[in-house]
Order: structure tokens, then sequence, then C-alpha cells
């Protein structure tokens, strides 16, 4: 006769998981058999096994594994499935979350054979209206044995000891690597020491699982896999594979940097990457630097200049725009977070200055004239000469800083403004009698902007 066990709703998603046999070497006449190597087929429907706990369905599926085998689990297809593992009714792996990559719809779950004997796969839908075909295979994974160093191509499994596991990491070519590491059984971190590398990570993989990605030259380094949820004991995936790179791209992590758009690839692992920006003729520039790895820091530094920029671009990514003089600058890439790694993408734009504009950076300014200049970090400072008794009206635009003005007469300051002329413009008016005035222009926060403002100076009602 078949025992049957009260379901728990609160601990087991997959109701099959509460129903195992009597005995477990006579699986249920609805059980598949799956075999390492032999993927299986099957379709979740509306007829298969209930949970009543959310609704979802399940199929199930023995296989017969030795004392410390080691397999991952996957499927792939139209279901955005669970993956579960029993045996003799207790869950040994699992439920897998998340429940499946978005991109390409696939699960995973890799399980490790305390003892011999025949464990249940479950697989299940992730939700309620959850079903479709699936496909499901078991492939054989390699268990990691004594303090052998681990090399690239290597995929194990291993068992965390005492909160963390450390290995030696032996890298006989430069490349750019991907190491990853993945659990069901606990919040994952990973740490990369040696030869000038130290880099991090905790959820930079699909949900709580790790992945560093890292330029590596030939040498020894030391890898630790450890736990942030602090469990002293489970078991997890690592793999040491090749970063896959867009056809024809090559990595540059330094060196001079084009006004021509042109794209250069870099990665980044820990430290900032810097490039040098030639500058021949004024003009305005536009840099920017972007990831899907890592949230990007852009800075500009040189001849007066000093910009930074985080998310002045897509998403997290980053943009400066700004006029240049003539000059070397540095191009500074970096991350948001310390020891930030990954794949990056930085350019450069040069456009002209419109026809005819002469950059000032300071001297007389006429009543009614505009004057444009060009701000590289140091306030400019003009002299303005008033004829008789009034109201002076003073304008600075700006669509690269927020502008700040000052009137000065013998040293003394007469007035200032920030944002009266709008937006982040600048308007100062003050009474004045007959005489020379000093008229500062600068930027919020210090002058440590760099572009192009139109400075104007007038007599209310003229």
């Amino acid at each position: 006769m078949k025992k049957t066990l009260a379901p728990s709703l609160l601990m087991l998603p997959l109701l099959i998981a509460c129903q195992p046999t009597a005995n477990a070497q006579q699986p249920d006449s609805d059980i598949g058999t799956l075999s390492i190597g032999s993927p299986v087929r099957g379709e979740i429907t509306s007829k298969d096994r209930i949970n009543y706990s959310d609704g979802s369905r399940s199929i199930a599926y023995d296989i017969d594994l030795a004392a410390g085998q080691a397999v991952n689990l996957e499927t792939s297809g139209a279901l955005c499935a669970r993956l579960l593992v029993l045996h003799e009714g207790e869950t040994v792996a699992g439920p897998n979350s998340p429940s499946c990559d978005s991109s390409s719809n696939s699960s995973t779950l890799a399980l490790m054979a305390t003892e011999a004997g025949r464990y249940r796969v479950a697989v299940s839908g992730s939700g309620a209206q959850s079903y479709g075909p699936f496909r499901l295979e078991a492939k054989a994974l390699q268990v990691h044995r004594g303090d052998a160093p681990l090399q690239p191509g290597a995929d194990v499994v291993d068992l965390l000891r005492n909160g963390s596991r450390s290995y030696r990491l032996d890298i006989r070519q430069s490349g750019y690597y991907v190491i990853d590491m993945r659990s069901t059984e606990m919040d994952s971190s990973l740490e990369l020491r040696g030869n000038g590398v130290s880099v991090s990570d905790d959820d930079g993989g699909d949900g709580l699982n790790s992945r560093i990605r890292v330029p590596l030259e030939p040498g020894s380094y030391t890898l630790n896999a450890k736990s942030v949820d602090n469990k002293l004991s489970g078991m997890f995936q690592l793999s040491i594979g090749t970063g896959a790179l867009p056809a024809g791209v090559r990595l540059r992590n330094s060196g001079a940097l084009a006004t021509d758009g042109a794209l250069v690839h870099g990665v980044l692992a820990g430290s900032p990457r810097e490039y040098q920006l030639r500058i021949t003729q004024p003009g305005r520039i536009a840099i920017e630097l972007g990831s899907d790895d890592f949230d990007t820091v852009l800075e500009l530094r040189g001849n007066g200049v000093s910009v930074e920029d985080d998310d002045g671009g897509d998403g997290t990514n980053s943009r400066i725009s700004t006029i240049l003089q003539p000059g070397t600058y540095r191009v500074i890439a970096r991350g948001l977070g310390e020891g930030s790694t990954g794949l990056f993408r930085l350019s450069a734009t040069r456009q002209d200055l419109p026809a005819g504009t002469s950059l000032r950076t300071g001297g007389s300014l006429t009543l009614g004239n505009a004057a444009t200049g060009l701000l590289a970090g140091s306030p400019h400072t003009y002299q303005v000469e008033v004829s008789q008794a009034g109201e002076l009206v003073v304008d600075m635009t700006s669509d690269d800083f927020d502008a700040v003005l000052e009137l000065h007469r013998d040293g003394a300051k007469v007035a200032e403004d920030d944002d009266g002329g709008g937006g982040s413009n600048a308007r100062l008016s003050a009474s004045v009698q007959p005489g020379t005035y000093t008229v500062v222009a600068t930027s919020y926060g210090g002058g440590s902007a760099s572009g192009l403002y139109e400075l104007t100076a007038r007599l209310a009602g003229n």
C-alpha cells in the first residue's frame, strides 16, 4: 500500500515533493526516468499534479546516482521551470531561485548525491498559469577533490567548509575571464587576489549568485568562495570561463582616445582605467562611458578642467559634453562602487564651434554687447564702464553648466546671483552710480565646470 504524507504548504512548493512512495526503488507509473546525458522532453498541462499552495503543476523523473556523484540539471523550452530534488522523501536540492533565466528561459540546479540511491527530480511551472513544453537534461559535473588548482574551463561542485573555501587559480594565457559561483543553498560571494588584482562580488550573477569578470595575466591567484548569509556549509558550483567578446573587438585598457566616435572596449578590474585625449582645435567634445556590468563614473581632467559624471548617459552610463581648448586631457573610466569589475565601452566625439564664435576669458564688457566665453575651471572677470546712474542688469546663460554671477566695485561685492535667469542661468540687478564695475562669471560649486556661456550687461530701460 502506498503511504501518503500530508503536504506542507509552507516548506515545499511542489505537491509531488510531499508524496514519496513507500519503496523508492518502485516509482509510480507516471514517474519518468532520467539518465545522465540522455535528455527527456515533457509538457506541463492542467492535468498534471497540483501544488495547492501556489497552484503550480509538476512532473517528476527518477535518476539513479552513486555516492558523491554530481550532476547539473537544466531545463529549456517554452516553460519557465522550477526544479526540486528529493531523496527518500527529503528535499536535498532546490527549489532553484530565480525560477529561470529570462534571457534564455532556461533553469539550472546542481546536485551532489550524499549517498547512492534513486533521486526524484520534480519539474514545475513557476506559477499557477505556467504551462508549456520543456526539455530536461542531466549533465555530469566534476567534483573538486583535495587542493588541486583550478584552471580556465573548470566546472566543478564543492561543499563549503566552515563558511569559506579557498582555491589556487592558475592562468597560463593573458585574457578576459568570467568566474561564476552558483548555489541554491546560500547567498554566495567571490574574492580574487594576486598579481595586483583585488576584486570581489556578491550578487553580480543571477539572483544571489556571484560573478567576477576580470582580465588576468599569467600567474597564480587565490580564489575565495564564501557565504554572505553566514552559512557554514552547503553545496555550490564553481566555473571558470573565458569571456565572450563581440566579433572583432579587442580590449584596450589605456592609450590615446580619438575624437571620431570610435568605440574603445576595456575591462575594469577594480582600479580605474586612464586614457589620453589630445585636442588640437577648440570644439565641443562629448565623451560617453557605458557598461552592462557595473555603474560607470567618467572623469575629465587637465588644463584647468575638472569634470565628473555618474549617470548622465542612459541608465547607469556616464556622459560628459563640454567645450575644450587645445591641449592634452586625462579621461578616467571607473565604477561607482569599490571593486567594480566588467567590460565597458568608451568613445569621444568632437563637433566644431558655430562659425564666427570668438571665445573670451575676460576683459572689457560693453553695455548692450554679448560676450561668448569658454569657462574651463577658473572664474572669468570683466570690467564694465557705467556712464550714468541706473539699474545694471547682467545675464549669464549656458547649456553646459550652472551659471553664477558676482558684481564688484572697488573690491567690495555689490550683488550676486545663481539661478535668477531661469533654469540654471544667472541674472543679477543692482542700482549703480557712474564708474567701473567688475563682473565675475563662474559656475556653481567653485568653478569646477567647463563649457560655453554668453554674458551681457545693460542698463534697465535701454
